[in-house]
C-alpha cells in the first residue's frame, strides 16, 4: 500500500471510528436508559441470523475505605491483631482486602466476625450497562452480512447525520 493509499484509510478510519462510537454511545444510552436490569435481546442479522444478545447487566459493586481515620479506629477496637507496625501504624493490607471484598460480595459494609457497621468503608453500586455476548461465529456472520449488502441501510445510516447526500 502506498503511503497516500495508507493515509487516506487512516483518515477513512478516524471518521468511521468517531461516528462508530457516537452510535454505540447513543444505543447504549437507548439501552441503559429503556430497559431493565436483567433485559436481554437477541442481536439478529436482516436474514434472521443471529449473531448474539445484548443484556442490561447489573451495575458492579464496588467497596472502598473512605476514610481510612475512622477505619483505623474500628480495627484498633475491634480486630487489634489485624493492626501491623511499620514507621507508621496501618491497617494490615490482607485485612482491608478481605474487609473490601466482603463488603463488595455482600453489598455492605459489615464486618462478617461481629455484623457490626465499618466506619470509613463504603460500599456502592455501579451504573447498570449493556454487556454484549457474540456466537462463536459473529464474525463470519457479520463480514458476510456485510459483503452481501444486508448492513448497507443500518450502517448507511451511521453516516447519515454527518454527510447529507449532494452536500459538499
Amino acid at each position: 500500500m502506498s503511503k497516500d493509499e495508507t493515509a487516506l484509510t487512516f483518515a477513512l478510519l478516524k471518521v468511521l471510528s468517531t461516528r462508530v462510537g457516537a452510535a454505540k454511545k447513543s444505543a447504549d444510552k437507548e439501552i441503559t436508559g429503556g430497559w431493565e436490569v436483567s433485559d436481554r435481546n437477541a442481536a439478529v442479522l436482516p436474514g434472521g441470523i443471529k449473531v448474539g444478545s445484548v443484556t442490561l447487566a447489573k451495575g458492579k459493586t464496588s467497596a472502598e475505605i473512605t476514610d481510612t481515620d475512622a477505619f483505623m479506629e474500628w480495627v484498633l477496637e475491634t480486630h487489634p491483631d489485624a493492626i501491623e507496625q511499620v514507621k507508621v501504624t496501618r491497617v494490615n493490607r490482607d485485612f482491608t482486602a478481605r474487609m473490601i471484598a466482603f463488603a463488595r460480595a455482600t453489598g455492605s459494609a459489615v464486618d462478617p466476625a461481629t455484623g457490626e457497621e465499618v466506619p470509613g468503608l463504603h460500599v456502592r453500586e455501579g451504573d447498570p450497562y449493556a454487556m454484549t455476548t457474540l456466537e462463536d461465529d459473529a464474525v463470519e456472520l457479520v463480514a458476510d452480512a456485510w459483503q452481501t449488502g444486508q448492513l448497507a441501510e443500518l450502517l448507511g445510516s451511521l453516516m447519515q447525520p454527518a454527510v447529507e447526500a449532494g452536500e459538499q
